[in-house]
């Protein structure tokens, strides 16, 4: 079996009719198509078993629960490929064929490309600068290329909290490495993130420029900030020590990275305070002082993250990095 699909619905009735109708152009190339509703209320599961036709179609209910049902259907899979397709996102036909061609050609665990980005009803955003265009970018290269394993885990940690993989809505995971490594489910809203950086290090990464999906922007439940974030690096770096260790990731970088991290903490818990103290009503004189010496401590914090990071991408990841395929992929 080549392909499992995994579509996780939870009362997005609003979203399927658009949804179900750009996979019906594509869902003849799943050996399998598994829907896991999380007891929907809103006619989302009725819509589905009413319009979505596949000769091996599967629906398993369970309670609440964002990356946990992720992974329930995730286990469920048998393909040597996982397609993730959560409500609202959509890919096209030739897209998908691609990053299938991509990840058997490339022997990759994950196959990343970047969305584009809609809204609710279909229709065109800005772009929200994800890592994965900054990174695709930034290889200089047209074609699909492969990052070093190291290259990949400093990528990552560089870029955190935002994921360098993007929407799982745009990637393809090869079917036995998702399985193993099922998504966390203590951060809602951020489990892509999470996952990554903890198996950024184990995992063969591919980036293709082609884009051919699209991402429909929402509201995120919650997002990884300030101390949240510093400790939970440290948390995952710490997990991860002998995985390191295999991808010969250097006991400075590690550190560097690190302290980029406590950085990046320090900086959104003062951009945080100064937000505060702006709006605060009355302003008080005592308010607008804090307000200025927190501005100075600020810009200081965030010219050093700024140096920190530079000397992480001029350091940690040269050219060498991004390892071509083969010229042939279409």
């Amino acid at each position: 079996m080549r392909l499992s699909i995994v579509l996780p619905t939870f009362n997005c009735a609003s979203l399927m009719e658009r949804h179900l109708q750009a996979m019906a152009l594509w869902a003849d190339l799943a050996d399998e198509i598994i829907v896991v509703d999380s007891r929907s209320t809103d006619g989302t599961i009725d819509m589905i078993r009413e319009r979505l036709r596949h000769p091996s179609l599967r629906i398993i209910e369970r309670d609440r629960g964002l990356y946990a049902s992720w992974n329930e259907g995730i286990a469920a899979t048998s393909g040597e490929w996982v397609y993730v397709s959560t409500a609202g996102d959509t890919i096209e036909r030739e897209h998908l064929l691609h990053l299938l061609n991509l990840g058997e050609r490339s022997e990759a665990d994950v196959v990343i490309s970047s969305p584009r980005f809609v809204d609710e009803a279909g229709a065109a955003c800005d772009d929200l600068g994800w890592p994965t265009s900054a990174g695709i970018a930034s290889s200089g290269r047209k074609d699909p290329f492969l990052l070093t394993a190291e290259a990949g885990f400093v990528l990552t940690f560089l870029h955190c909290p935002s994921a360098i993989i993007g929407s799982s809505a745009s990637n393809l995971y090869r079917g036995a490495h998702l399985r193993a490594r099922p998504f966390p489910v203590g951060f809602e809203g951020a489990g892509d993130s999470v996952w990554i950086l903890r198996y950024a290090a184990e995992s063969r990464l591919c980036f293709t420029p082609q884009i051919g999906s699209s991402f429909c922007v929402h509201p995120k439940e919650e997002e990884i900030r300030g101390e949240r974030l510093a400790e939970l690096v440290a948390k995952i770096m710490a997990e991860k020590q002998q995985a390191l260790a295999r991808t010969n990731v250097e006991g400075a970088l590690i550190q560097v990275l690190a302290n980029k991290h406590r950085l990046l903490g320090e900086v959104q818990s003062v951009q945080q305070e100064r937000r505060r103290l702006w709006h605060l009503r009355p302003r008080t004189s005592a308010a607008i002082c804090s307000w200025i010496r927190l501005s100075f401590t600020y810009f200081r914090k965030r010219n050093q993250f700024k140096k920190i990071r530079a000397r992480i991408l001029g350091k940690f990841v040269p050219h060498s990095c991004y390892q071509a395929i083969t010229a042939d992929i279409r």
